[in-house]
């Protein structure tokens, strides 16, 4: 299962799969994107968790342009809620070196939804992946 979320020019923003294989949901971001288009591309991928009853998401955010303090708000008090909902536990996103200022920064909204959800930073898809893979067989 594979979906897109275009911006209103028609380019691809976010991409959203589903790897039966992994057991894992894989979203990747492709350019800036407005709020809006954030929310959009967010509540699609609960979609797909619910219907795949999946808790396992790998989120590319390498590419995501956009002040993350911008959507932390939303993030914790509408999208988390509905992300616990929908079943999501694990969450390991992969962002470049220069943004982890700005994710360590985020250290303190990844600690309060650590009750909820549990979240990492990983500069690279293999480390994040490993870790999902991981929490996975933990619960064996």
């Amino acid at each position: 299962m594979l979906m897109e979320v275009r911006n209103t020019f028609g380019k691809p923003i976010h991409e959203i799969e589903y790897v039966e294989e992994m057991d894992i949901v894989e979203a990747t971001w492709f350019s800036a994107a407005s709020k809006k288009e954030i929310k959009q591309a967010l509540s699609l991928s609960l979609m797909v968790h619910e219907q795949m009853h999946c808790s396992y998401r790998l989120d590319d955010i390498t590419k995501l342009a956009v002040q993350r303090a911008d959507v932390r708000t939303w993030l914790q008090k509408a999208w988390l809620p509905l992300a616990c909902r929908a079943g999501i536990a694990y969450v390991a996103y992969i962002d470049d070196l220069s943004s982890f200022g700005e994710a360590a920064g985020e250290a303190n909204h990844a600690g309060c939804i650590g009750s909820l959800v549990e979240v990492r930073f990983f500069t690279d898809r293999e480390s994040g992946l490993n870790w999902l893979k991981s929490n996975q067989t933990a619960g064996l």
